[in-house]
């Protein structure tokens, strides 16, 4: 179990590397932590988690970054409320006046891309209706800057709603789950994080959305974006 000064120092490495896309050093969080660590501890302390698996250094002379362990470790404890601008619930609300069904996936899936910055699928599963959005958006992320991992990404694409239709079974009504990396059940999104959950319109029919990006993702916008959509089935 980590020390309270752990998780500190780990949750600030991660919002920092969330913000940067960059290798975190210890003197970049010496400022923001200066009241609860001193420069050698945080130092010592991240080495300390780089040795349990939850950072680790991708080049000798980098910072670190952390690993799926450590995002798992931050979304499970450590993630924090995150308030969605009010333009944004305006965005969602306005969708879910949409009762044509083909017409609101599409525009649910549009505006959870463009809100989210990373790809959206959308599903209705039982009416075999699908649609995808941010396709381009999220190949503007660093990380899939790489040939190998856009290449798997691009495979990804094409397959996700017969995947996804296949691994939720006929389960109309699930909790949002987050998969990070290796805890991906599809193998092309072993480098992604991926967020699934089920919807419910007002007018009676439900589907899914995944929402899926790099393991660098925004977890809490993501998170509370993902609860407000589920809060419009519980409307009357």
């Amino acid at each position: 179990m980590l020390k309270e000064r752990q998780k500190t120092i780990l949750e600030a490495t991660i919002l920092e590397h969330l913000r940067t896309a960059r290798p975190v050093a210890s003197r970049e969080l010496t400022h923001e932590l200066k009241h609860k660590a001193s420069p050698a501890t945080i130092r010592n302390e991240m080495m300390r988690l780089d040795d349990l698996g939850y950072l680790e250094q991708p080049h000798i002379s980098a910072g670190r970054v952390p690993t799926d362990k450590g995002y798992r470790f931050f979304v499970d404890n450590l993630l924090q409320d995150y308030e969605l601008e009010r333009k944004e619930r305006q965005w969602v609300d306005e969708v879910f006046a949409i009762n044509e069904q083909g017409e609101f996936l599409q525009e649910v899936t549009r505006a959870i891309a463009q809100i989210s910055g990373i790809f959206a699928v959308g599903g209705l599963p039982e009416e075999h209706i699908f649609s995808k959005s941010g396709f381009a958006e999220v190949l503007e992320e660093p990380e899939f800057q790489a040939r190998e991992t856009m290449q798997k990404f691009s495979y990804l694409v094409d397959s996700v709603e017969e995947e996804v239709t296949a691994f939720i079974g006929d389960e109309i009504d699930f909790p949002e789950t987050i998969f990070i990396g290796s805890e991906n059940p599809m193998v092309e999104a072993r480098s992604c994080a991926m967020l699934l959950s089920s919807w419910h319109h007002p007018r009676g029919f439900s589907g899914f959305l995944t929402m899926i990006g790099p393991t660098r993702t925004n977890y809490p916008k993501h998170k509370s974006l993902i609860k407000y959509l589920k809060s419009h089935g519980r409307k009357k």
